[in-house]
């Protein structure tokens, strides 16, 4: 594993940890990461015979705290692919380490180029981040200037030429980023919709980490799951660790269902439901054919 501090901007090079078992729910998601980002570096001279064009690159985008960085992670790890990953919000205005990062993802190829933060690094002008009045949550506190986003823009369109490097970036909403990101051949010109997650969703999430505790015989995680709504996967992954501190805390050996009712207390979902019916709207009015290959 490669790790890279360069002047505090992280970027990371190394062979993938995690797999699809690994992540909670995210079905549909995991189905076209699949398919946009594993198969035209798994089967790409067979997709070439068929007269395809591969996605230039991919933009996940919903909630924070769903595992989209772990989707990343994943389908390198299925295409047998180098991830490389570059946190957005610590580029900024560190062009000439942007620059190197992409470099390393074409120098080690076959490759899975994740760039988190996009509406951080490509903002759009005047939009609105508000979900009902005076709900911002998740509003990215700073951004790019022009200049950095041209040279952006400019290495995005360099990838092109490099089809087994797979570019995936990802942003919370989709709707506050320019569109000179978004084009019709190049740069993220498919998108991946990570929405809210389902009450199945968070059952899932729930089985990965309450699946590392002992339960006790009344842990009813069917009933956990359904009262978290609102919670993303690090919201349920933080439930089940103050719900574990309350079983030690009490002194008994396995979490018990008043265990997660004491958790819940102390705990704030992320979304709010202006925030899940924002997510549903926007998602509604995109336009839909940048969601297929």
């Amino acid at each position: 594993s490669l790790h890279r501090k360069l002047e505090n901007v992280f970027y990371e090079v190394r062979a993938p940890r995690l797999s699809w078992d690994d992540i909670g729910g995210l079905s549909g998601p995991k189905a076209k990461m699949k398919e946009m980002v594993c198969l035209p570096l798994t089967k790409a001279k067979e997709l070439r015979a068929m007269g395809v064009t591969f996605p230039a690159g991919v933009m996940l985008w919903g909630p924070l705290g769903l595992g989209i960085t772990m989707l990343a992670e994943a389908a390198a790890k299925e295409a047998g692919a180098t991830f490389v990953y570059v946190s957005g919000q610590e580029m900024l205005g560190k062009a000439d380490r942007m620059a190197q990062a992409f470099e390393m993802a074409v120098r080690e190829a076959p490759s899975v180029f994740f760039i988190s933060d996009i509406d951080w690094l490509c903002p759009r002008a005047g939009a609105s981040y508000e979900w009902a009045p005076g709900n911002f949550r998740g509003k990215t506190p700073t951004f790019a200037d022009i200049a950095f986003t041209e040279k952006f823009l400019a290495l995005l369109d360099g990838l092109l030429d490099v089809p087994e490097v797979r570019l995936v970036g990802s942003c919370y909403r989709i709707d506050v980023v320019d569109q000179a990101a978004i084009k019709e051949k190049k740069r993220f010109n498919r998108k991946i919709y990570v929405a809210p997650p389902s009450a199945q969703d968070r059952r899932e999430i729930l089985s990965i980490y309450a699946g590392k505790m002992p339960l006790a015989a009344d842990a009813d995680l069917d009933a956990v799951a359904r009262d978290a709504e609102g919670c993303t996967g690090w919201d349920i992954e933080n439930l089940c660790r103050k719900a574990a501190i309350v079983a030690v805390e009490e002194g008994v050996p396995a979490v018990g269902q008043r265990h997660f009712d004491a958790a819940f207390r102390s705990i704030t979902p992320w979304l709010t439901p202006d925030m899940v019916e924002g997510y549903d709207r926007i998602f509604r009015e995109d336009c839909p054919h940048h969601y297929s290959f």
